[in-house]
């Protein structure tokens, strides 16, 4: 028995060379709670009907890629079938376009409330995440106190 490769897998064949990166690797991900701890507390934000955008500037020592971070309560989107829809949908949306308007900044993407469904949904939600980062990259960031005991 014997296997033909496709002349494209052989491997002295060239490939095609990449012309944009499309990954969401971990690099490109907010990990810990200190993340986005920093983009909450300094307040560089915009809002929406449906999400608040937050951002964070990074230090061009720590890489300066931009990185996103997704959070939605169980509250705000009812199943976790459509949680993980939006959560996909975010992903491939920063991957496609946000990562150039997010250059050098920690992004959080908060969803308020569930958006709702119907033909133009998604292209809806496209523009108005991408509307609000491009607001919130440009605003003035306003530190502000996290809870605490007030004296």
């Amino acid at each position: 028995m014997s296997v033909q490769l496709n002349p494209a897998e052989s491997p002295g064949a060239e490939r095609p060379p990449r012309t944009h990166d499309l990954t969401f690797g971990p690099e490109f991900r907010l990990h810990s709670n200190r993340d986005y701890g920093r983009a909450f507390h300094r307040q560089q934000k915009a809002a929406g009907r449906t999400v608040v955008v937050l951002v964070n500037p990074r230090s061009r020592r720590s890489g300066g890629k931009p990185r996103l971070g997704i959070m939605m309560s169980a509250k705000a989107v009812k199943t976790s079938v459509r949680r993980h829809q939006l959560k996909r949908w975010v992903r491939e949306l920063f991957r496609l376009r946000l990562k150039p308007v997010l250059d050098g900044f920690d992004a959080v993407v908060l969803f308020r409330q569930d958006p709702p469904e119907g033909e133009d949904c998604h292209r809806r939600l496209d523009e108005e995440i991408t509307g609000l980062a491009a607001k919130a990259v440009k605003a003035l960031a306003t530190p502000g106190q996290r809870g605490g005991r007030k004296r």
